[in-house]
């Protein structure tokens, strides 16, 4: 091949620059004479060098390589075929064929198998020579026996292997690494991408500075990448990721451990569990057999379709979830957290934000120092406590619990008992089939629609409450207010002990009542009807009205 047909490599311009800013940087460091930019008018030639080895079965092919591509493919048969190209460019042709005759390519055979090794001039890397300005590298395209083991170490230079089904132990320092159709294999890169896919067993892949892919491992997958984003797909087995910089995303794998620190990880249809530690990037999975632990610092987690229980901490971004087998453990600090259709029970420590539940099968319990409680469908009942904001419960399987300190309760259709406490706020609560109890300071009270015992403490407002309409039986009542006025709705047919006492205002009633000690306009004690449960009610500054139940 004369000079005007040598082709240089498509990599070799970008790999001059690179080594280029390096020595502007480091000059005290001796480089090779490759790391100089080749000048327009220099000559270039390249070399041929061919030879064929037969290894046996279980033997290995080792390469030991730099500054050049790396190509292998698995063949039929037991021979190993090295062909390789020695491309060199020099001040004049003669200069650069000398340089290419000293570029040896050490190939012999052992025991274990087949040896190559490149090995350069030594004069290319002394400083003296570097006037000379020569550029060089060598491109290998070996076959090798498909079931052969490789070894690999090449610097500055791509390796590329297809349909080699031995163990593959690949190291590269800068360019990339593609292993297609393998066994099992071992990759580490250090600058470049590394592509790997349809591996028969188990693969380990480490990288510094680029993106990793692996697809159709029929083992497990473990990835350690710094800087680079890194997808995994059709893993049978178990996938361990860890990513410094950039995102995660894992598809349809068995067990699923990522650790990432800036970058957004995705994780969907995991045979088995999923574990996700984020730093500062969303988190987002969906379709998982088994139970997810999900960790996030700075940013929001998204969980759908989980078979198991989920288990969440967050500090800085909203947590949502729908669709859980079992139950619902969440731990934040800052952000919204919103559940849906969860089969087991939902525990939730909000430190500042809003909490929303619905169609909780288990018990629930939901808590928020600095944010809102809705919830709807808690077939087991619910426990909300907020310290400043209000709270809506509604459509309530079990015993019910709410407690705030600022902001309203509002309680619709509770199956069994409820209780409420709160300081600063109206309380509101309708259609409850067992007892209620509420304490309020500064807000309207009102219970309508009570089946069970009904007991009211207010200290400075209206308390209004209703027995059941249908109700046949007589159930205690206990209503107590200040600066304001109690109304008691109550059916005519049911009969009640009554105790009422205020001051600064009247007591009447629209019942029948047979005094038995004290009557007045602010105080009456009697039976109403046949007499039966207690109907204590204590206002101090407020009139107390005993109404007739609607129909």
């Amino acid at each position: 091949m004369n000079c005007q047909q040598a082709q240089w490599p498509g990599y070799f311009p970008r790999l001059v620059r690179g080594a280029r800013l390096a020595m502007a940087v480091l000059l005290s460091v001796s480089l090779p004479a490759l790391t100089l930019a080749a000048r327009p008018a220099q000559e270039q030639i390249a070399k041929q060098f061919e030879k064929t080895f037969t290894i046996s079965a279980g033997q290995a092919v080792k390469i030991e390589h730099k500054y050049g591509e790396v190509r292998l493919h698995g063949e039929a048969g037991h021979d190993v075929r090295i062909s390789a190209t020695i491309h060199a460019q020099a001040g004049s042709r003669e200069e650069a064929e000398t340089f290419a005759g000293k570029i040896q390519i050490q190939a012999e055979q052992t025991g274990e198998g087949v040896q190559i090794r490149t090995i350069y001039p030594n004069e290319a890397r002394s400083w003296i020579n570097l006037h000379k300005n020569p550029s060089y590298s060598v491109d290998y395209d070996i076959a090798v026996p498909g079931d052969a083991m490789i070894f690999v170490k090449n610097d500055f230079g791509s390796v590329t292997t297809r349909g080699i089904h031995g163990w593959a132990e690949i190291q590269n320092s800068q360019g990339s690494v593609n292993v297609q159709d393998s066994g099992a294999a071992k990759l580490s890169n250090s600058f470049g991408n590394v592509d790997q896919s349809n591996a028969g067993g188990n693969v380990v892949i480490n990288n510094g500075n680029g993106q990793v892919t692996s697809s159709n491992v029929k083992g497990t997958l473990s990835v350690n990448n710094r800087f680079g984003k890194v997808s995994a797909s059709g893993i049978q087995q178990s996938v361990t990721i860890s990513s410094s910089n950039g995102a995660v995303d894992v598809a349809d794998a068995g067990d699923t451990t990522i650790n990432n620190s800036f970058g957004a990880t995705a994780a969907r249809n995991v045979r088995g569990n999923a574990i996700i530690n984020n730093s500062n990037g969303a988190i987002d999975v969906s379709d998982i057999s088994g139970n997810a632990t999900l960790s996030s610092s700075f940013s929001g987690i998204t969980f759908a379709k989980v078979g198991g229980s989920v288990f969440c901490t967050g500090s800085n971004g909203h947590i949502r979830g729908n669709t859980v087998g079992g139950s619902v453990i969440v731990k934040t600090s800052f952000g919204e957290v919103a559940l849906e259709n969860v089969n087991g029970e939902a525990d939730v420590n909000d430190s500042n934000g809003r909490i929303s539940a619905r169609e909780i099968r288990g018990y629930a319990k939901l808590n928020s120092s600095f944010g809102a409680i809705e919830a709807s469908g808690l077939h087991k009942g619910v426990r909300a406590t907020t310290g400043n904001d209000r709270i809506a419960l509604s459509d309530i399987g079990g015993d019910t619990y709410a407690k705030t300190s600022f902001g309203a309760v509002d309680i619709r259709r509770v199956s069994g008992n409820v209780t409420i406490e709160n300081s600063n706020g109206a309380i509101n609560a309708a259609a409850i089939k067992g007892d209620a109890s509420a304490k309020t300071s500064f807000g309207a009270a009102t219970l309508d629609d009570v089946g069970g015992q009904i007991s009211v403490d207010n200290s400075n407002g209206a308390v209004v409450v209703s027995v059941s309409r249908g109700s046949a039986a007589c159930k205690n009542i206990s209503a107590k207010t200040s600066f304001s006025s109690i109304q008691v709705h109550i059916p005519e047919n049911v009969g009640y002990n009554l105790t009422g006492r205020t001051s600064f205002g009247r007591i009447t009633s629209d019942l029948p009542v047979t005094t038995t000690g004290e009557f007045g306009g602010d105080a009456m004690n009697g039976k109403i009807g046949n007499g039966g449960c207690a109907l204590s009610l204590t206002n101090s500054n407020g009139s107390i009205q005993i109404l007739k139940s609607a129909k």
